[in-house]
C-alpha cells in the first residue's frame, strides 16, 4: 500500500503558543520522522526564511539572499520524504492569494496539502500583542493599543497603524478565507488555544493529534517559561522606551542589551505579578469581537481542534483591570535594576602587565616630583644663606662707618 504524501502548512497566528511548538517540534525532529513526520530545514531559521521570502515586498527588510534558497531546500526535503511533513511560521499569516498560490503550487507533489491555524481569545491575544510591542521599542500605552486596534477592526484595510500589525495576524477569518481559495476547507484546521491549567489538553497535544502524530513518541521537552510580563513590569519597560527610541539606541544594540538581557535575563528571571488585563469596557468591547468571529467561522467548514467556544471573552472574567500605580512600576524598575547588578558581570581588573607599567609610571612621577621640590628647597636654602650673608656684610660695613667694629 502506498503511503500518501501530505503536507501541512502551518500559519500561525502569532502568540498563540507557535513559538513553543516550533522549538519543540525541531528539537525532536529525529524522533519525528521515526513516526513518519518530516519537520524539514537544515536549521530551525529556515522556516522563517521561507516564509520572508515568499513575501520580499512585505519583508523586504528580512529577505536576505544568503537564505534565499531555503524554502526551495525544505521543498526537496518533503518532496523526498514519504509520509507527512510540516511547515511552520507565523508570517505565512500575511501571505496574499496570489503568494498562497504560488506555494500550494510549489507543494504539487503531495497527495493534499493541508493548513493549520492556531486561535487564542481576544481577552489573552490583545495584552499579550501589546507587550510584544512594547518589547520591541514601541511605547504606546495600553489604552492606546486597544483603542486603536478597536478603530481599526471593521476596515476593509487590514493595514497596520500605530498600534503595529494586529489585524494582519489576528483576523483569523479574513487570513482563513485566503488560503481556503487554495486548499479546501475540510483540509484547515484551526485548533484553539485552551484555557490554562487544562491537564492532557493542552495545546501540544491538539497540535499534533492533528499530524496524526503520537505526543508521547515526541518525548524530548524544552523549557516552558511564562515569557508574559507583569503589568508593572511592561509599565516599567515601556516607560524606559521614551529613553531609548532609535534615535537614542540602534536596533541591534535595543534588541541584545534590552530584549536579550533586561528582559530575558532579569525580568524574567524575577518575581513578576499579573498580567495586563482588560478593562470593563475593553472587555465588552472583546466580547463582541469575539463573538462575530466565532459565528463567521463556525458558518465554515473547517475542522475544529478544541472548541470555538473557547475564543469567547467573558464579561464576569476578572475584575476591571486597573492601570499599575507608578509605585508599583518604580518597585519594578528598582527590582530590575537590582537584578541587573546581581547577574551583570564584574568588568575585569588591569592585566598584571598593565598594573605593573601603571606602578612604574606612578614611581616616576613620584621621584620626579621628589627632586623638584628637593631643588625647589636646596635653591630656598641658597637664597636664604644669601640673604643672611648680605645681611652680615651690611652690619659690618655699618661699624666701620661710625668706629664701632670690633677688632
Amino acid at each position: 500500500m502506498d503511503i500518501m504524501s501530505v503536507v501541512f502548512v502551518h500559519v500561525g497566528l502569532p502568540k498563540t503558543g507557535t513559538t513553543y511548538v516550533q522549538d519543540r517540534l525541531w528539537r525532536n525532529r529525529d524522533r519525528a520522522m521515526r513516526v513518519g513526520l518530516c519537520y524539514p530545514g537544515d536549521v530551525i531559521d529556515d522556516h522563517f526564511h521561507a516564509a520572508a521570502h515568499l513575501q520580499p515586498q512585505r519583508y523586504l527588510d528580512w529577505v536576505d539572499p544568503e537564505h534565499a534558497r531555503a524554502w526551495s531546500t525544505m521543498v526537496a526535503q518533503m518532496r523526498a520524504w514519504p509520509g507527512t511533513s510540516l511547515v511552520s511560521h507565523e508570517l505565512f499569516a500575511t501571505a496574499t492569494a496570489e503568494q498562497i498560490t504560488m506555494l500550494v503550487g510549489d507543494l504539487d507533489f503531495a497527495d493534499e496539502v493541508h493548513v493549520i491555524a492556531t486561535v487564542r481569545d481576544l481577552a489573552r491575544q490583545l495584552p499579550s500583542a501589546w507587550q510584544e510591542n512594547v518589547k520591541n521599542q514601541r511605547r504606546g500605552t495600553f489604552d492606546e493599543f486597544v483603542a486603536a486596534v478597536a478603530a481599526r477592526a471593521d476596515c476593509a484595510d487590514l493595514g497596520h497603524g500605530e498600534e503595529g500589525p494586529f489585524w494582519e495576524f489576528q483576523d483569523v477569518v479574513t487570513i482563513l478565507d485566503r488560503w481556503s481559495m487554495a486548499v479546501p476547507e475540510d483540509r484547515i484546521h484551526l485548533v484553539t488555544v485552551p484555557p490554562r491549567g487544562r491537564a492532557g489538553d493542552g495545546l501540544w497535544e491538539r497540535f499534533v493529534g492533528v499530524l496524526g502524530v503520537d505526543p508521547a513518541a515526541l518525548s524530548a521537552p524544552i523549557e516552558t517559561a511564562n515569557s508574559s510580563l507583569s503589568a508593572a513590569q511592561a509599565e516599567f519597560l515601556r516607560q524606559l522606551n521614551d529613553r531609548l527610541q532609535p534615535v537614542d539606541v540602534g536596533w541591534e544594540r535595543y534588541e541584545r542589551i534590552v530584549k536579550g538581557e533586561l528582559i530575558g535575563e532579569v525580568l524574567f528571571a524575577g518575581e513578576r505579578g499579573a498580567p495586563q488585563g482588560l478593562s470593563a469596557g475593553q472587555r465588552r468591547w472583546a466580547a463582541g469581537q469575539a463573538e462575530q468571529m466565532i459565528t463567521a467561522l463556525a458558518a465554515r467548514e473547517y475542522d475544529i481542534v478544541g472548541s470555538l467556544d473557547e475564543l469567547a471573552v467573558s464579561l464576569a472574567a476578572g475584575a476591571d483591570a486597573q492601570p499599575p500605580s507608578q509605585q508599583e512600576v518604580l518597585e519594578a524598575a528598582l527590582d530590575a535594576l537590582a537584578g541587573w547588578v546581581k547577574v551583570a558581570p564584574v568588568p575585569a581588573g588591569p592585566s598584571r602587565w598593565v598594573s605593573a607599567a601603571r606602578n612604574a609610571v606612578r614611581k616616576a612621577r613620584r621621584r620626579a616630583v621628589g627632586l623638584r621640590n628637593q631643588a625647589q628647597r636646596n635653591q630656598a636654602q641658597r637664597n636664604q644663606a644669601q640673604r643672611n650673608q648680605a645681611q652680615r656684610n651690611q652690619a659690618r660695613a655699618a661699624a666701620d662707618d661710625t668706629g664701632q667694629r670690633q677688632p
